[in-house]
C-alpha cells in the first residue's frame, strides 16, 4: 500500500475523530473496511445490488456525504474506534499524530458512596479502570451490580450533568431508587432526576429512557428487535419547553453511561450517541454487550473497546450468584410453512409442549421454588395462564404501575408462578426467583443469557437455580436451540443436561 505523502493528523473529539488530510484511493478503501462490518445476509443483499461489496463502514467522507445525524464537513470516524484506526496506520506504516481536541471537563465535584456501602473487589476494579480509561464497555454478568458500578463511576468522576440511559420505564424507576441509596453529597442522599415515563425532572445525575431521548431529539423511536415490547409513547414530549430542556441535557452532559448496551448498535441509540457531543466519559454496560446481527462494531463506535469482563462463572465462584442447572428438553415436531406458522403450531399452540411446561412449573412450585415462565407472544402467555392454576401473566400491554405491583409482590414471595413476556428479559431484580422455564424459544443468544440472569442471583437459603430450556427439533427452531446451547457452554459453571420428550400431537 502506498504511504501518504504527508503526516496524517487525527483530531480527537468526544464523538468522532477527524482525519487531515483525508485518505484517498486504495488507502481509503482499505481503511473503510478496517472500520466496517458485513451485516447479516450481506451476501444476499449484495446480489440485489451488484455495485455494493457487502461492507458497511463507520467512516464518513464529509463534504455532503456525512451519514451522521449531526453533519460534519471533514473525513471522520467514531472516536470509539480510535484503537482500530491506529492499528491500521501502524500496520501500513502511515505516519500520524494525535491531537486531543476535546474540551476540558472544567471543575469536577466527586460525590460520596453511601455510608455503609463497600464496593466488592471486582466492582472497585471496574470503577477504577473506567475512571482511568474514560470510555469503554463493561461486561458485567447479571448480579454483578451494574447499577452500583455505574453509580460509583458517576460519583467518583464528579462530571455533571451525567446521564444514565436505560431501555425501559421499569428500569428507570429501579435505577433511580438504587442510585439515591448509593450516592451522597455532604452526608445526604443525592436527588436523582428522571426523564421518561411521563416525568421530566432534570438534576445533576439523571436516569433517561432511550425512547424519551430520541423523541426529544425530534425523531421516531424504532424498536430494538422483534421481541422488544417497550412503549415509546411519553406525554412529556408534547411539551416543547421540556423537549428542549431534555435535548440540551443530552447535548451538554459530560458523562453518559448506557445500560443494556447491546441495543446501542440500533439506529435509535446511534442518534442519541451522536448528540452527546460534550460527553468525555462514555461507558456501555451489560451482561451481554453484543448483538446477534454481526454489527457489534457500532457499539464499540459509541463507547470504545471492552475494558472490564466480569463473567457469571467468576461471580458463582465468589458466591455472588448461585450455579444454574440447565435442562434442555428435546422435542421433535414435523411442521412446514412460514416461520410464523411453525412458531404458532410448534410453540404457542403445541398442546404436548405446553403440558410439559405446566407440569414442570407445578412441580417446581411444589418443591418450594418461586418460578418464572418466559414467553415471546402474549397469546402463548394467555394459554399457559389458563393451564396453570394460580399463575399470573404480565406483559408490556399492562400498565407500568400494575407491573411494578406484581414485581413487588414477587420480591415478597407472594406470587409463586409468574408468566412474563420479554419485558422481564433485562434488568428486573427479583432475588427469590429460583426456577425458570424458557417457554418461548427464540434465536437471540443475548436474550437467552439475560433471561438466565433473572434466577441466579444469590438469596438467603438459595443454593442453586433450575432452568428449563427447549431444544426444539423443528424447522427454523433447530438452529436457534443450537445457538443458545453453544452460548450456555461458554460459562464453565453452567451445568447442562438433556431430557428427551415427545411433543407430537
Amino acid at each position: 500500500m502506498t504511504k501518504n505523502a504527508k503526516m496524517v493528523t487525527l483530531k480527537i473529539d468526544n464523538v468522532v475523530t477527524y482525519i487531515d488530510p483525508p485518505l484517498k484511493g486504495q488507502t481509503y478503501a482499505e481503511f473503510k473496511k478496517k472500520l466496517g462490518y458485513k451485516p447479516q445476509d450481506s451476501v444476499w443483499m449484495a446480489q440485489a445490488n451488484p455495485h455494493w461489496d457487502g461492507w458497511i463502514t463507520t467512516v464518513c467522507f464529509g463534504s455532503g456525504k456525512c451519514r451522521c445525524p449531526n453533519k460534519k464537513s471533514q473525513m471522520h470516524f467514531p472516536t470509539g474506534l480510535l484503537s482500530l484506526a491506529r492499528e491500521f496506520f501502524d500496520n501500513n506504516q502511515i505516519v500520524y499524530q494525535l491531537v486531543d481536541d476535546r474540551p476540558s471537563l472544567g471543575n469536577v465535584s466527586p460525590l460520596e458512596i453511601g455510608g455503609a456501602y463497600v464496593l466488592r473487589d471486582y466492582q472497585e476494579e471496574a470503577v477504577n479502570n473506567a475512571l482511568k480509561k474514560q470510555r469503554g464497555i463493561i461486561k458485567a454478568a447479571t448480579g454483578a451490580g451494574k447499577t452500583v458500578i455505574a453509580g460509583s463511576i458517576i460519583a467518583k468522576a464528579g462530571a455533571f450533568p451525567a446521564c444514565f440511559f436505560v431501555t425501559t420505564k421499569d428500569l428507570l424507576h429501579q435505577a433511580k431508587e438504587e442510585l439515591e441509596k448509593l450516592i451522597f453529597k455532604d452526608g445526604k442522599p443525592v436527588k436523582v432526576g428522571t426523564i421518561g415515563g411521563g416525568k421530566c425532572d432534570i438534576q445533576d445525575i439523571n436516569i433517561v429512557t432511550v425512547q424519551t431521548a430520541i423523541r426529544s431529539l425530534g425523531m421516531k423511536f424504532d424498536k430494538f428487535d422483534e421481541e422488544d415490547e417497550n412503549d415509546d409513547s411519553d406525554e412529556i414530549i408534547g411539551d416543547e419547553s421540556k423537549k428542549s430542556n431534555i435535548k440540551n441535557l443530552i447535548i451538554n452532559s459530560k458523562m453518559i453511561i448506557c445500560d443494556e448496551v447491546q441495543h446501542w448498535a440500533a439506529s435509535t441509540c446511534q442518534v442519541v450517541s451522536d448528540y452527546c457531543s460534550s460527553a468525555r466519559y462514555r461507558f456501555g454496560i451489560s451482561a451481554t454487550p453484543w448483538r446477534d446481527m454481526d454489527d457489534d462494531l457500532l457499539i464499540d463506535a459509541c463507547f470504545g473497546k471492552l475494558i472490564s469482563d466480569i463473567s457469571a462463572s467468576t461471580l458463582i465462584e465468589k458466591k455472588v450468584l448461585v450455579p444454574p442447572k440447565i435442562y434442555f428438553v428435546h422435542t421433535k415436531t414435523k411442521l412446514g410453512g412460514t416461520f410464523a406458522d411453525v412458531y404458532r403450531k410448534g410453540i404457542v399452540e403445541n398442546t404436548c409442549r405446553n403440558t410439559i411446561i405446566k407440569n414442570l412449573a407445578e412441580q417446581m412450585v411444589e418443591d418450594g421454588r418461586q418460578t418464572l415462565i418466559l414467553v415471546r407472544h402474549i397469546a402463548h402467555g394467555e394459554i399457559l395462564q389458563d393451564m396453570i392454576p394460580g399463575s399470573v401473566f404480565i406483559h408490556g400491554s399492562i400498565a407500568s404501575k400494575s407491573r411494578q405491583n406484581t414485581i413487588n409482590r414477587m420480591k415478597e414471595g407472594k406470587h409463586r408462578c409468574v408468566i412474563a413476556s420479554s419485558i422481564f428479559d433485562e434488568g428486573v431484580d427479583i432475588r427469590p426467583l429460583s426456577a425458570l422455564i424458557l417457554a418461548g424459544s427464540g434465536k437471540s443468544q443475548t436474550r437467552a443469557l439475560q433471561r438466565i440472569g433473572r434466577v441466579i442471583r444469590a438469596y438467603e437459603g438459595k443454593t442453586d437455580a433450575i432452568i428449563v430450556d427447549f431444544f426444539d427439533d423443528m424447522k427454523y427452531m433447530r438452529k436457534h436451540s443450537q445457538a443458545r446451547r453453544r452460548m450456555y457452554k461458554t460459562e464453565p459453571k453452567f451445568e447442562i443436561s438433556d431430557i428427551e420428550a415427545d411433543t407430537n400431537d
